[in-house]
């Protein structure tokens, strides 16, 4: 018995130390083209001026007022405003966010990986290639939403993944409360509906589980995501803003849409 515990201990620290490795080094790499191009886009320094005019104001109105076409899903923006509220400046706190959400993606990588493959060293090849992937190290080092969109993103898909191979219901709970966080990130998110509505189905088809053990995960993920999605919008104060938003800005899109479909027609 003494020597099994012997062998998982192994095992984990052999497991843990290639990962930490690699989280720390998707972090200085970050920091270290930070130093090269330290400068801000003009897009981050529009999130930057928000979330002061939150912190200073304390209220989701007085962003409002000063930039009436405001049209960003807010997360990101209260996040940082968090951060603020802790003491830091704003450029520290929308740097800091995306530094750190951005280092954690070759580990979330890594989850998924191992749940498609479940071989460990192509789940770190996979973990390796996102830290030095330049597009994830360009949007580290910027205070804008698009590291946090991709950090709740491959939770989303990670938890799914794991609610397919291992059946249990909290996986489909979890998946639910960060698909609200990624809703809350970007309008992008809602493309993964027909991707989980596509999984459902296939499960259902395959056989390989009972409907009615379906319909609790279904259940499951729709409760957490509707539950964290509400809870969220109060707690960040954007409930008589957020719902506009988001019709007007689908509304858009449909009637784009629609224009593309009646210039096809009139060909």
């Amino acid at each position: 018995m003494l020597q099994n515990n012997k062998w998982i201990c192994l095992k984990l620290k052999s497991l843990k130390s290639p990962l930490i490795a690699i989280t720390l080094f998707s972090l200085l790499l970050s920091l270290f083209c930070l130093y090269l191009e330290p400068t801000i886009s003009r897009d981050g320094l529009l999130y930057l001026e928000l979330i002061q005019v939150w912190h200073e104001q304390g209220s989701f109105q007085a962003v409002l007022k000063h930039w009436p076409q405001f049209w960003i899903p807010p997360l990101p923006l209260y996040l940082m405003k968090l951060l603020m509220d802790c003491g830091l400046s704003p450029e520290a706190a929308g740097l800091g966010l995306n530094l750190v959400l951005a280092a954690f993606l070759p580990l979330i990588i890594y989850g998924v990986a191992m749940e498609v493959c479940c071989d460990r060293r192509i789940a770190l090849c996979a973990a390796f290639l996102m830290a030095v992937n330049p597009t994830r190290v360009a949007l580290s080092i910027e205070p804008q939403r698009d590291a946090v969109y991709l950090f709740f993103c491959g939770l989303l898909i990670y938890f799914l993944l794991c609610g397919i191979r291992r059946g249990k219901w909290y996986f489909w709970s979890l998946g639910g409360v960060v698909f609200a966080l990624s809703f809350l990130t970007r309008y992008e998110t809602l493309e993964f509906l027909p991707l989980i509505v596509a999984a459902f189905l296939l499960l259902l088809w395959e056989d390989r589980a009972k409907w009615k053990k379906l319909l609790l995960n279904g259940a499951a993920v729709s409760v957490s995501a509707l539950a964290a999605f509400l809870l969220l919008i109060f707690i960040m104060g954007v409930q008589n803003h957020l719902f506009k938003s988001y019709q007007k800005y689908y509304l858009t899109k449909w009637h784009d849409l629609e224009r593309v479909f009646q210039r096809k027609g009139a060909k």
